[in-house]
């Protein structure tokens, strides 16, 4: 059932800022519609191709990229949930469906969006603490997490939906003056006081306190393999190419990271000026604040083909995929060529067969017969 509330009770959105955002112009609804046309496909495409290479060939199927597969799961989420909600907030705001439907849309909506925020970081976070445990401490026996990709996985959704669950409570659908609303709301709690709470503890924990982490982590690892010398000349030739691989996978994966701090960064701000500053935050061109959002989701679409392109193996795998159903078509259709050919070289020798043979009856029948 819907609940019926007092504008004084609603924090976010408030009745005001709701009349604001409905102002949106033509031009801005129209330049939303575009770049999420442009994410969706290339986030739908590159995420199922990554999860698709590591579930086919076997020996793409370690840790690291277990962890990339968990990233991708999280990036389809934004993609089926986040990206076509803001298409239609550019266009309804906050307005949703009435009863228990909308309650339940409007819970699994967010919170289901709100998972892939802490599935994303987390698993970056747990690829950074192997790829340490892999260059530094290799002989070590490693923390649970990142002993077998069971564990890995169950750890991130798990801890993911510890995160977010206040998500699936508290977003609700409200009626403010009889229009059904999806907002979050804190209740019994002071709205304002539990939403700037619950967002330092968000930003904190999953951004701030992870990225510190990785950068240290990262730091760590390239200092051993970028100034750590091999000695010999020939003989340990392998032992350079294994460290230059593990280069480029390192170069990689901090460019990962560095992309998704930069795309999420003007979410956490224009979260942080509907918290703390929200004169501020409604002065700005709803332009601005709608692609801020965008950049965040646009992370979705970009990280798997980082992964398509800078991954050796993911390049390789990809050819070897691609290259044997092309192989597996093309023997189907020479087959079905032949097949075709065939009948239909027998269905032009059918009659003169036919023909051949009553004549050879014909010739071996006596004279006396035919009379």
């Amino acid at each position: 059932m819907d609940q019926t509330i007092n504008n004084t009770n609603v924090t976010l959105p408030q009745v005001q800022d709701i009349v604001s955002l409905s102002t949106t112009d033509t031009t801005t609804k129209a330049t939303m519609t575009v770049a999420y046309s442009i994410i969706f496909p290339a986030a739908l495409l590159g995420n199922i191709i990554v999860i698709y290479l590591v579930y086919k060939l076997p020996s793409m199927r370690h840790l690291t990229n277990m962890l990339l597969v968990n990233m991708c799961v999280a990036n389809l989420l934004v993609t089926l949930f986040a990206m076509p909600y803001s298409v239609l907030y550019v266009f309804l705001q906050y307005h949703w469906l009435s009863g228990s439907l909308g309650n339940v849309t409007c819970k699994l909506t967010h919170f289901s969006y709100a998972l892939s925020i802490a599935a994303s970081i987390i698993a970056l976070l747990l690829i950074s603490l192997d790829r340490f445990y892999a260059v530094l401490y290799a002989l070590r026996r490693r923390p649970l997490l990142l002993r077998s990709t069971k564990w890995a996985s169950l750890g991130i959704w798990i801890s993911s939906c510890v995160f977010m669950s206040p998500y699936l409570f508290q977003f609700r659908v409200v009626a403010v003056k009889t229009v059904p609303l999806c907002i979050i709301s804190w209740e019994p709690l002071d709205n304002e006081i539990a939403s700037q709470a619950y967002f330092f503890i968000v930003f904190f924990l999953l951004y701030s306190l992870p990225l510190t982490g990785i950068a240290v982590a990262y730091t760590l690892i390239g200092k051993r393999l970028w100034h750590r010398k091999i000695p010999g000349q020939h003989t340990l030739s392998n032992a350079r190419v294994l460290e230059q691989s593990k280069r480029k996978v390192v170069r990689m994966l901090i460019i990962v990271v560095v992309v998704f701090a930069i795309c999420w960064i003007p979410a956490h701000l224009m979260h942080f000026l509907s918290y703390f500053q929200r004169e501020t935050y409604f002065s700005l061109h709803p332009l601005v604040l709608l692609m801020s959002f965008w950049s965040c989701h646009a992370n979705s679409a970009i990280s798997p083909w980082l992964f398509l392109i800078m991954h050796h193996n993911f390049r390789q795998g990809a050819r070897r995929v691609f290259k044997a159903s092309s192989l597996r078509s093309n023997q189907q259709q020479s087959f079905t060529t032949h097949c075709s050919r065939g009948n239909s070289l027998k269905g032009r020798q059918g009659p003169s067969m036919r023909n051949r043979k009553s004549d050879d009856i014909a010739s071996g029948i006596p004279l006396k017969s035919l009379k």
